[in-house]
């Protein structure tokens, strides 16, 4: 046993520590899973159109954006595990503000709360596994953690489609997402070490050097910017059964099965990372995988056929897992001291990314008559563009 493994704990229990990151990061998804599964659903109940309440991912994508960057002075101030708890929480009051809203307007407080929830937890699920983790471990941790967000689509679908049909929509927040919360909050509770192996008491946070610190890395900015770049191209998601059925003619079944494929090739992909990180390195796992993904969006896009555009997706899909996990793990050693405030900037700015694809891609639409080929290309190349800054700027800084 290493002496970083002895830091540890001899009471510390990996796989329950992996498992507990697991669930807690598979848990922010599913309410975001849920609401695209019944919006026709929600928006007759709430008594407003389709792409009103769609906006509520908007919501929650603008709160994340804020709340990355408040918590990047928090992460130097509190500890993470408490931070963590108290996302889970906050996503699960979200999603009991959800259950019992009387109309429109009070259903808006569910997305700002598990807008808070999603990115506290999405950011210090990472920074421990950093914090508690030998580098040897990180990578296949972040990749097993990172194709929950993939698997939680896979579970959303069937439970959502028996429960809601005979109970109603709503109770699918309370019978099956609220309990996921706080199942997930006890499991992080008893699996994290309440003292990670680096020293969580200074002496005074130090706020200026961590962000001089980011700052002045031309690898660390590179990643921020790949970020940004890397959230416009996942936006593609949103957009990409909706292009089966208009230019193939599928039926609705047809095109939630397609995206069930690809759901599973992304839980896939993060699965194979988890493998080839510490083999290959972040660093041009990262890359690689960025631009095989954006040539493929794009590929797809133009084949002729359903079958062989179909391919080309899940093919591209196997290459985002791919990426998350290995630009996660990239992106989490670039500032070793302050882990939580770079995890934090990333959330923000990937949030960022997010808001600008859909926003850019929803005026496109509009302004084009539903021309889908302008904004898969630029989906694609917004993730080919991600792959060359970091060709260009960034570091593998664990591997060198």
């Amino acid at each position: 046993m290493s002496d970083e493994d002895t830091k540890i704990g001899k009471s510390f229990k990996l796989p329950l520590f992996v498992a507990a990151l697991f669930l807690a990061n598979l848990s922010i998804y599913t309410t975001n899973y849920f609401q695209n599964i019944v919006l026709l659903d929600v928006s007759k109940t709430f008594k407003v159109t389709v792409g009103t309440m769609s906006q509520l991912s908007t919501v929650s994508y603008l709160t994340g954006i804020i709340i990355g960057l408040v918590l990047s002075f928090l992460a130097i101030r509190f500890k993470h595990k408490s931070l963590l708890l108290l996302g889970i929480a906050s996503y699960g009051v979200g999603t009991l503000v959800y259950y019992f809203a009387p109309n429109f307007a009070t259903v808006l407080f569910s997305p700002i709360f598990e807008g808070i929830g999603s990115g506290m937890v999405a950011t210090m699920i990472f920074t421990l596994i950093g914090e508690v983790l030998p580098l040897q471990k990180r990578g296949w941790s972040i990749g097993l953690v990172v194709s929950s967000q993939f698997f939680t689509n896979l579970i959303m679908a069937p439970i959502t489609s028996i429960i809601a049909p005979i109970e109603g929509w709503r109770a699918v927040l309370l019978w099956f997402i609220f309990p996921v919360s706080l199942i997930s909050m006890l499991l992080c509770f008893i699996a994290i070490p309440s003292k990670p192996r680096q020293e969580l008491s200074a002496a005074k946070p130090e706020y200026l050097k961590a962000f001089k610190q980011i700052l002045t890395s031309k690898s660390a900015i590179s990643c921020i910017i790949g970020a940004v770049l890397i959230g416009i191209n996942s936006s593609l998601v949103v957009y990409a059964v909706s292009f089966f059925r208009m230019y193939f003619s599928v039926s609705l079944s047809t095109g939630a099965t397609f995206g069930l494929m690809a759901s599973a090739s992304g839980f896939f992909g993060g699965l194979v990372a988890a493998r080839l990180i510490n083999r290959v390195g972040r660093w041009l796992l990262a890359l690689s995988a960025a631009l095989f993904a954006g040539i493929l969006h794009i590929f797809f896009t133009f084949m002729p056929y359903v079958y062989g555009s179909l391919t080309f997706w899940l093919a591209a899909t196997f290459f985002v897992g791919v990426n998350a996990a290995s630009f996660t793990s990239l992106i989490l050693e670039q500032v070793p001291s302050f882990r939580g405030t770079m995890m934090s900037l990333n959330q923000s700015f990937r949030s960022l990314g997010l808001i600008l694809g859909i926003s850019i891609s929803g005026l496109v639409l509009n302004l084009y008559s539903n021309n889908f080929y302008i904004i898969m290309v630029m989906f694609g190349v917004a993730a080919i563009a991600a792959a060359a800054i970091l060709f260009l700027f960034a570091k593998d800084l664990a591997k060198n």
